[in-house]
């Protein structure tokens, strides 16, 4: 499948961290060390979808790229990217097919930095869903691009956790281009410990696509974390909706800027999203920024922000039935996470999020 799994150059030796979720529950992954492939298991039921690495794709003048859009974004940091990439996988889902499991890929940082670039494209009429592990412990510079080409009716569900060092610089872009009838999921959670600029960019490009972004974030000790969310209406008929969940602890700042963007003539579209969050410490900082940018009339838009301290009376009515303050804290806190749970696949990757929240958090 890839040419490029391992050389004489690259330690194959795969982290603890990462090793104890390669499971047998675990069916489907890639392991992508430094911009290198060094393991992969893809059983029988992925067989008719074309995976390969950026590297090779390029390499081959792969007329995949054709659909990739490396020049329409403006920001200095993904023009560095689409410059110096380093790493990244290409995923090509055919038209007519539904794919029930997920593709695990779980990107390693360990050497150099990080200049990642990766493309998903789902043709016509099919479903898939993926899901990305981005993992460092040193100091480094981490540039993380994904661009997703949804075509007709099509349906990509996109899920991302990472881990990331505290010596780490962070920015991620991921865009994702939706045509008609097709929907687009994008649910990030960031529990890492890096400074972090991290941008959602779905734009509905036909009538009748829609398209959900969820982030969720977790900041402490000094981070500082700024998530951007845009859905952007070209097209009449669509529907875009912004979900933001937070929690800032000790004198860390945590930003959410969720951006719903309906453009001239794109009548009878619908855009509207929602910020939550929980400020901890005495010192932290969360702020919710929603912009509506509307230059429409025949349209449904609403946002809507709720931040603060934990409920004085959750906390009471959990302590009266016995629990400490410590544990009762711990149980809002993960009930207010809860929409990420339900996107793991194993319980490893479940203990490894709740282990991070409560890190962070306690």
């Amino acid at each position: 499948m890839f040419k490029y799994v391992g050389n004489k150059e690259t330690n194959k030796d795969i982290p603890n961290f990462i090793l104890k979720f390669l499971t047998d529950e675990l069916v489907n992954y890639i392991v992508v060390k430094d911009g290198i492939v060094i393991k992969y298991n893809i059983d029988n039921s992925f067989k008719e979808i074309e995976i390969t690495t950026m590297r090779e794709a390029i390499e081959n003048n792969d007329s995949i790229l054709d659909n990739n859009s490396l020049y329409s974004y403006e920001d200095d940091a993904y023009q560095y990217n689409i410059e110096n990439i380093n790493s990244g996988i290409v995923i090509s889902v055919p038209k007519n097919k539904v794919f029930i499991d997920t593709l695990h890929i779980f990107y390693i940082q360990e050497n150099s930095d990080l200049v990642n670039n990766t493309l998903i494209v789902l043709e016509a009429n099919s479903e898939f869903k993926y899901f990305e592990y981005i993992y460092n412990t040193g100091e480094a510079s981490i540039n993380f691009v994904s661009n997703s080409f949804v075509k007709e009716n099509a349906k990509l569900s996109y899920a991302g956790l990472s881990r990331l060092s505290e010596k780490s610089v962070v920015s991620v872009v991921r865009n994702s281009y939706v045509s008609r009838y097709g929907r687009s999921l994008y649910s990030i959670a960031e529990v890492n410990d890096s400074l972090t600029d991290s941008k959602t960019n779905i734009y509905l490009e036909e009538q009748y696509a829609s398209a959900t972004t969820k982030t969720i974030a977790i900041t402490n000790k000094e981070q500082s974390a700024k998530f951007t969310q845009l859905v952007e209406h070209n097209a009449p008929d669509t529907e875009g909706y912004i979900e933001n969940y937070g929690v800032s602890n000790n004198n860390s700042a945590l930003i959410f800027e969720g951006i719903g963007k309906i453009n001239k003539n794109m009548k009878r579209s619908t855009a509207r999203q929602q910020n939550r969050g929980i400020v901890l410490g005495a010192n932290a900082r969360l702020d919710a920024n929603p912009l509506l940018l509307i230059d429409e009339y025949d349209v449904e838009a609403s946002h809507g922000a709720a931040i603060g301290k934990i409920d004085e009376e959750q906390l009471y009515y959990l302590m009266s039935r016995g629990l400490t303050h410590k544990n009762a804290q711990r149980l809002i806190i993960s009930g207010f996470l809860s929409p990420v749970i339900n996107l793991l696949s194993s319980e490893e990757l479940i203990e490894d999020f709740i282990g991070n929240v409560e890190n962070k958090t306690l």
